[in-house]
């Protein structure tokens, strides 16, 4: 850790009692009177801003949605997916490369996407634009061969219109072989020894539409429909919770939906749909519908009932009989012969198969028993679920209270890590979750999930259906690795004290020295929010008129001129202003940036909505425009918004008691933004708001590429020193500013 400040040590912060340092001296300058300076902020509050430039990102966003259309175009004319392989030089023939290529360029957009998205829209518009563009890049992909599930879909639904059940009879039983002989799909069923394994709602659904267009592309349309009807739940749940719509995006756009559904037509759309309902009921605690929606949820995907648990309330109960029934009654038309022939295909799968399981597959290699594997995995998963039911339910009002998400996201992902056999599909379950709480492993996973059509290659050209060992390491090693570092910290965050107090008020601390020119604009633009209850301007012992026109402009004033090696520097005065700071929430805002729309109040929404999180960033954007300019905002997006790594000019807002409680504020010359972003990542979730602050880019383009090269480089260099706790960030203060 830094010389200058090793009071936050310890890996696991809020267990252990912090050393405090104090930077130097400090003197509060007060302005005149309280009613003086109350009555100042008020004529603030009413004064017009200046104007800010405008960061449209229309025409890039527009090239970036041309290029999204055009590989789904290239995918939806671009035959089987096994057909192309792609040569890679040195390393041979990758089978089912072509696909894997648009797989991960369809990926790599989606992320550009959510990233140039145009700020200044309101969230109406904001879901009109993501939508329409989401249908677009579907009806494209229409022409996509679909999987060979879709022939059991057609097969099955026409069954249930003739009167027989799916559940009693395989596709190659010798009763149905007149129907058969007719039939155009039958012969391409796979599995035709084995009868209906999907649950009967999703027949019926099934049924009903082979009555009105028995074609594969009315299943397509249908689950388009399913499809965009999940998006549009997610834009919703996005608009409740105070979340910015484009994060809907990373559902829109992701190849698992595009080619899972649009292309290839798995109806694990239809889960998405009634679970995203139920979390949009339970929100605006309508539980009738959110019961009906949940046990249809369940007869969608059995895996749904999994996240009944974590839906119950003591004040729900007596709604719970809505999910009994929506589940039941579905199945009473199959039950003639018994509750048994409605899972005895579902019970095969599960245990003579097994297929892409990362746990599975690593317990069968060192056990060399596929059966000892899948008994272990079965028991993790009990062992698992009750563990994950006992700490995320939302009835015991602790750190999850009134928020289901983030133990259906435990839930299912335990069960996909557990399953034997886990097709690339299936990781639809978690994309909608993974928009309400982003993930970098599971976000890094629908990427190489894409290894998992090296098996469709291979099997394309030689009929045989396995996965190499090497494509098996490139799809889950990345996110293993990921996933459990992100583990290790949401353990540690066991032992940090519970946010549930309401927020209200937000203190704004703005470290200065020689901003005349830009310090009025800023305390005025933060003053418009309603939500600020003080302005505290900590002066480093400014030259210019920068003190006078801050406290004219509604700021108080704290003077801190202590040198950098004694806790001065930019940390050293936000340190010592978090000292005076009254407000439940604290946001630090440079002297060069104008905050344009309350998001402080949108911040404050946030964290009484989400008990787990501690604070974040408000994002921002230059001021000047330019090419260069705007690929390095977009890339300052990515690293707040993906890595947890937020700049002190993106606006860093966190709650007040835990970060005083725990000294948590790093009173270092430089990189106190890196480091606070470090250990607020330590202490609870980080969210990112994509907001639209002004920024000037003046630290960039001092010295133009060269001072970029070295804030990239620094940055670099502290965040591995930080992994040996040797950082020194007194050398790179004066390396930054070229002191002695």
């Amino acid at each position: 850790m830094s010389r200058n400040d090793s009071t936050f040590a310890s890996r696991t912060p809020a267990v252990h009692a912090l050393r405090s340092g104090r930077p130097g001296a400090t003197a509060f300058r007060a302005n005149s009177t309280s009613s003086t300076k109350s009555t100042k902020c008020l004529n603030q509050r009413g004064r017009r801003q200046e104007p800010i430039t405008k960061n449209h990102a229309w025409p890039l966003f527009a090239v970036l949605f041309g290029l999204m259309l055009l590989l789904c175009l290239i995918a939806a004319h671009s035959g089987p997916v096994g057909e192309h392989a792609l040569t890679l030089p040195g390393l041979g023939s990758l089978p089912a490369g072509r696909f894997i290529a648009l797989w991960a360029g369809t990926w790599l957009l989606g992320l550009a996407l959510l990233l140039a998205f145009p700020r200044h829209l309101s969230p109406r518009h904001a879901a009109g634009v993501i939508l329409l563009t989401a249908l677009l890049c579907r009806l494209v992909l229409l022409p996509h061969p679909p999987s060979d599930d879709i022939n059991r879909y057609l097969w099955e639904g026409r069954l249930i219109t003739h009167g027989i059940n799916p559940y009693g009879h395989a596709p190659q039983s010798p009763e149905l072989a007149q129907l058969a002989a007719t039939d155009p799909y039958q012969p391409h069923v796979n599995h035709p020894d084995m009868t209906a394994a999907y649950p009967p709602f999703v027949l019926l659904a099934f049924a009903a539409v082979t009555q009105l267009w028995y074609h594969p592309m009315a299943l397509k349309l249908l689950i388009i429909v399913w499809d965009l009807g999940t998006l549009c739940f997610l834009l919703a749940l996005l608009r409740h919770r105070r979340l910015d719509a484009r994060w809907a995006i990373l559902y829109a756009f992701n190849p698992i939906t595009l080619f899972s559904f649009a292309g290839q037509a798995h109806f694990d759309a239809l889960q998405g749909l009634f679970l995203m309902g139920a979390l949009f009921w339970y929100d605006r605690r309508r539980w009738g519908w959110m019961f009906l929606f949940a046990g249809l949820a369940v007869q969608s995907k059995y895996a749904a009932v999994l996240a009944l648990p974590l839906l119950l309330r003591r004040d729900n109960l007596r709604y719970a009989p809505v999910a009994l029934a929506a589940i039941v009654l579905p199945a009473l038309p199959f039950v003639t012969s018994g509750v048994a022939p409605l899972f005895a295909s579902l019970i095969t799968f599960a245990d003579a198969f097994a297929f892409n399981g990362s746990v599975h597959a690593l317990l069968a290699a060192v056990l060399h028993s596929r059966e000892s594997a899948t008994l272990i995995c079965k028991l993790l998963l009990i062992a698992t679920l009750l563990y994950g039911w006992a700490r995320y339910t939302p009835a015991r009002r602790g750190r999850f209270k009134d928020d289901p998400v983030p133990g259906i996201f435990f839930v299912l992902g335990a069960a996909l890590l557990l399953a034997p056999t886990l097709h690339v599909w299936y990781l639809s379950w978690i994309l909608p979750l993974l928009v309400l709480r982003p993930t970098g492993s599971w976000l890094l996973l629908s990427l190489t999930a894409a290894f998992y059509f090296v098996t469709v290659g291979i099997a394309h050209h030689t009929g045989e259906w396995r996965l190499p060992r090497w494509a098996l390491l490139a799809e889950w090693l990345p996110f293993w690795l990921i996933f459990l570092s992100e583990a290790r910290r949401a353990w540690c965050h066991r032992g940090t004290p519970l946010m549930t107090a309401p927020v209200r008020s937000v203190s704004i601390i703005i470290p200065a020295r020689n901003e005349a020119a830009r310090i009025g604009a800023c305390v005025r633009s933060v003053l418009q929010d309603s939500s600020v209850r003080e302005v505290i301007v900590v002066d480093g012992g400014s030259q210019d008129e920068t003190v006078r026109i801050a406290r004219e402009a509604g700021a108080r004033i704290l003077m801190h001129t202590a040198p950098p090696e004694a806790g001065g520097g930019r940390g050293g005065q936000c340190t010592a202003g978090l000292r005076i700071a009254t407000g439940d929430v604290v946001a630090i805002v440079h002297a060069d940036t104008r905050v344009e729309r309350p998001v402080f109040t949108q911040a404050l929404q946030l964290l009484n909505r989400d008990a787990t999180v501690v604070g974040g960033a408000v994002g921002s954007c230059f001021g000047e425009l330019g090419g260069p300019l705007r690929m390095l905002g977009l890339a300052n997006d990515f690293r707040a918004a993906f890595l947890g790594l937020a700049f002190g000019d993106q606006v860093q807002f966190f709650r007040r008691e835990p970060v005083v409680q725990l000294n948590a504020y790093p009173a270092i010359p430089l990189m106190e933004d890196v480091e606070l972003s470090a250990r607020l990542r330590e202490l609870g979730r980080t969210v990112f708001l994509f907001g639209d602050a002004d920024v000037s880019a003046r630290a960039w383009q001092s010295g133009r590429v060269r001072r970029a090269l070295l804030i990239i480089w620094l940055v670099a260099l502290y965040r591995w020193q930080r992994l040996w706790k040797r950082t020194n960030p007194l050398a790179m203060y004066r390396r930054y500013y070229a002191t002695p």
